[in-house]
């Protein structure tokens, strides 16, 4: 069996009945049943804490379930559960049977005209109102009698045309409502900043001015930039923003490190910039160690929880196509290891603990900067571990959503067919004595509220500077 093995953070689907009316107590129960008997998780936080306050726990959430028949409410329920083990890497997410929003109609304003909207620009003095600019859209934010409306003015986007509302927002800031082509959302996060307000976020839907500035300029980029991107920011500093280590992802990574990779080994300073990097494969950021290394890294390992219905997470991976002989022989080896061992955590790795070594250590950048918050999870949080024991890094910004401990994702289909369920197969040998679940990996420079994200880049760039 090979020593390294990339463990796919695929997921396993479970075939289940077609949707119908949501029963939230059977619902529950599935869940239930399903968590106990196949989460990796599961019985390390019982032991933590305790017996009486997870039958409490159950006592509270089954009764609260009982007459529930709407799908949201009902996965709302569960969902809070779940937090009883951790507060993420569980997921659940409606099948396409219960998802659409049934009548729901794009908002069409025929009153509006983009070159009138113009006209009343010149007069208008209030400081949202303007036209501003999103991928794939120029949208109008326009006062209406009791808040602010965003209408397409133009756009690349299917479906939508001149004259179609994207979004609602209160006169106040504190509620809003967005619209795609079948839904509407409620806002859950509103913030209207940067140099002379030039940045609009409502939720993950962020548009700018073109009065933005250069820092707000490179905060809308990695807010919205579908790909990871890099430059040599000033004679000093080159900048790397990675978005994701989905294993999709990895060639593009791969390919700006390529581009940056003489400009990198002969700059002073790197600043890698993983806001919103929830996760992914650690194979796509292998290309980055180079740059880190200082020393010796270890890697604890994990060990995965042996039930048949995780274990058939190995059969159908070893049943791929594309596999060569090498790796399918490998996964069909750790199948039947697995499944002689019913009811354990089983190390497939052979060592519990993986040591890098490098023949040399780059004199090139020469102190890095990782800018993280709390939108980190997963494999983003496995290479800040592995980064901390760089001494040429320090990192910037706010801790880490918290959601390592357990990992290896895999679905399982509700038999009502309402909802798909995510929990975790694999456990840390880090457990208990190093947490990460939940408690985050913190950074050295907290940067604080004073400091806007719009200006994170520019303060981790003046104290990499610093002498």
């Amino acid at each position: 069996m090979k020593s390294t093995i990339l463990v796919p953070l695929f997921v396993l689907l479970v075939a289940g009945a077609q949707a119908q009316q949501c029963n939230c107590k059977t619902s529950f129960e599935w869940v239930k049943k399903t968590f106990e008997e196949n989460d990796a998780g599961y019985a390390h936080i019982v032991k933590l804490k305790g017996p009486e306050a997870y039958k409490l726990h159950n006592q509270l959430i089954a009764e609260k379930v009982q007459h529930i028949t709407d799908v949201d409410s009902c996965i709302g329920k569960l969902q809070d559960w779940v937090r009883f083990f951790r507060t993420d890497h569980f997921r659940f997410t409606k099948t396409a049977e219960t998802a659409p929003q049934a009548g729901f109609k794009v908002i069409h304003d025929n009153r509006f005209s983009p070159e009138q909207f113009k006209q009343y620009l010149k007069q208008s003095a209030d400081s949202i109102e303007g036209i501003w600019e999103s991928p794939g859209y120029t949208i109008a934010v326009q006062k209406q009698n009791n808040g602010y409306r965003g209408i397409v003015m133009a756009a690349t986007v299917a479906n939508w045309k001149p004259g179609d509302v994207k979004f609602d927002v209160a006169a106040d800031f504190k509620t809003a409502t967005r619209y795609n082509q079948s839904t509407a959302i409620v806002v859950k996060k509103i913030q209207f900043f940067g140099k002379g307000k030039s940045i609009l976020q409502l939720d993950n839907f962020f548009l700018k001015r073109s009065t933005a500035d250069a820092a707000a300029n490179e905060y809308y980029r990695l807010k919205t930039s579908p790909l990871p991107f890099g430059y040599k920011r000033d004679s000093n500093t080159v900048y790397v923003h990675i978005n994701s280590f989905n294993y999709e992802n990895k060639v593009a990574i791969d390919s700006v490190l390529k581009s940056l990779h003489t400009v990198i080994t002969s700059t002073p300073n790197l600043i890698i910039d993983l806001r919103d990097c929830q996760g992914g494969t650690d194979e796509s950021f292998s290309n980055l160690v180079p740059y880190i290394y200082t020393n010796p890294i270890r890697s604890v390992m994990a060990e995965f929880y042996s039930t048949p219905r995780n274990n058939q997470m190995w059969k159908d991976v070893a049943n791929r196509e594309g596999l060569d002989p090498e790796e399918k022989k490998t996964y069909q080896q750790i199948a039947e290891l697995m499944n002689s061992k019913l009811g354990e955590y089983v190390n497939i790795f052979g060592k519990d603990v993986e040591v890098t070594t490098r023949a040399k250590v780059l004199p090139y950048p020469q102190s890095i900067g990782i800018i993280i918050h709390e939108n980190n999870f997963s494999t983003t949080e496995e290479f800040i571990l592995k980064a901390k024991q760089s001494k040429k890094v320090k990192f910037f910004g706010r801790k880490t959503g918290g959601a390592l401990d357990v990992s290896n994702m895999v679905e399982a289909k509700e038999p009502g067919g309402n909802f798909i369920f995510e929990y975790c197969i694999s456990r840390s040998l880090r457990i208990p004595e190093f947490p990460v679940d939940d408690m985050g990996l913190h950074p050295d420079f907290y940067l604080d509220r004073a400091i806007p994200e719009t200006e994170w880049v520019d303060y981790t760039a003046m104290i990499l500077n610093a002498k």
